[in-house]
């Protein structure tokens, strides 16, 4: 690791070759253990941030970055922003507790809490012109929209902004290893 941190990057950027969160929660798992805890937490949370802006909540939670939205949850809190924590969390909500790690479990637990019964369903994945564009469908009953900009103007602010934050995070953390 370099003498001195000068942004969260620098701790990041190594973990996308090493934690593996594109295939099961068990290599997942495995793929964390050779990684300091809060740089795991720092990368988890950069990477909920990163999947939200570029789609929103619903992409997060339908794409394989959606397994780490626990520790992304814990990471927000370890730097200081707790109400950006607490956006994330509710919305992972309706997927139910334990929060599902495995896609397909993220799936079917995004379809149960929209409240649309199979045969709506079946309908709106048939008209869907994706597979993804039926879920948007799909799920627009869970309110993520509004969520998506409460949670994205919230890391903006929130303790100087995310990236002020993540790095005030890396180099505390860094200092203690």
């Amino acid at each position: 690791m370099p003498e001195s941190i000068g942004s969260y990057w620098e701790l990041v950027k190594p973990l996308f070759s090493t934690i593996d969160y594109g295939n099961s929660p068990a290599e997942f798992a495995a793929s964390i253990t050779a990684a300091p805890r809060p740089c795991v937490l720092l990368f988890a949370a950069h990477m909920c941030l990163a999947e939200t802006h570029n789609g929103g909540f619903l992409q997060l939670f339908w794409n394989t970055t959606g397994m780490l939205v626990p520790e992304g949850a814990e990471g927000f809190r370890g730097m200081g922003m707790p109400k950006t924590a607490t956006l994330l969390e509710p919305a992972a909500l309706p997927l139910g507790t334990p929060y599902p790690r495995d896609r397909d479990q993220r799936w079917d637990a995004l379809l149960v809490a929209s409240s649309r019964k199979s045969r709506d369903l079946k309908q709106i994945f048939k008209k869907a012109e994706n597979f993804y564009l039926g879920f948007v469908e799909a799920t627009a009953t869970l309110g993520f929209d509004a969520l998506d900009k409460r949670f994205w103007e919230t890391a903006r602010t929130e303790n100087g902004g995310f990236q002020d934050a993540a790095t005030r995070y890396a180099q505390s953390v860094h200092l203690v290893q």
